[in-house]
């Protein structure tokens, strides 16, 4: 089916349009994700050293006595736990609870980066050929050029193979369990780590292009 240069003009519009909408959300995340990281690292901070803390000693093993630096504190907490064995149970559940908390907040944290994350595999297979200076169909915004565009689906494409970290289903991952709480901590860990990495391989070319505060779509 043939175009015509009215409906190949607007075509290239939308494709720019959309492009320039992925780098914005790029941009939106760069700004905020020093805050974003402090946050995920307070929630893997408590979760690690207050619950998982709270958790073993709720129900130490003779293993934590054999293990610990303070034998002689760790062996009476085990004595301990085995004369509140009916208490336990309540502590558990308070911790559980406090774990569902903390797990919620994280998810919400986790939501935020997944339109960063789309929009870098968007921008990863756009076509560096449309935004050419020669390219006549290429009209960007003003003060943008079609380097900086170019510079920034470049960085997307170096980036891209990070995404692959991120490809499972967060809701059914992060479920309130004491017992998995290591490998909890570990994948979150992981998020934090990978994410970093990615903020650091786009924030200086999206931070290149003007800043608006609005989206383009």
């Amino acid at each position: 089916m043939d175009h015509t240069w009215e409906e190949l003009d607007q075509l290239a519009a939308g494709y720019i349009s959309d492009t320039m909408s992925y780098i914005h959300t790029v941009q939106e995340f760069c700004i905020i994700h020093s805050m974003w990281l402090l946050h995920r690292k307070s929630e893997l901070k408590r979760m690690q050293d207050v619950i998982m803390d709270r958790a073993k000693k709720i129900n130490p093993t003779a293993n934590h006595c054999l293990n610990s630096e303070d034998k002689m504190k760790a062996f009476g907490e085990y004595m301990c736990s085995k004369v509140t064995e009916v208490t336990a149970e309540g502590r558990t559940q308070e911790l559980e609870e406090e774990l569902g908390c903390l797990l919620e907040d994280t998810l919400k944290g986790l939501k935020k980066l997944t339109p960063f994350l789309e929009a870098v595999e968007m921008l990863a297979v756009t076509s560096l050929s449309v935004f050419e200076e020669e390219n006549p169909v290429c009209q960007l915004p003003e003060g943008v050029s079609a380097d900086a565009v170019r510079s920034v689906i470049a960085a997307a494409r170096r980036a891209c193979p990070l995404l692959i970290h991120f490809q499972r289903d967060n809701s059914e991952f992060f479920q309130t369990s004491l017992v998995n709480m290591d490998l909890l901590a570990f994948q979150l860990d992981k998020y934090l780590r990978v994410s970093q990495k990615l903020y650091e391989m786009l924030q200086e070319s999206s931070g290149s292009i003007p800043f608006h505060g609005i989206n383009y779509r």
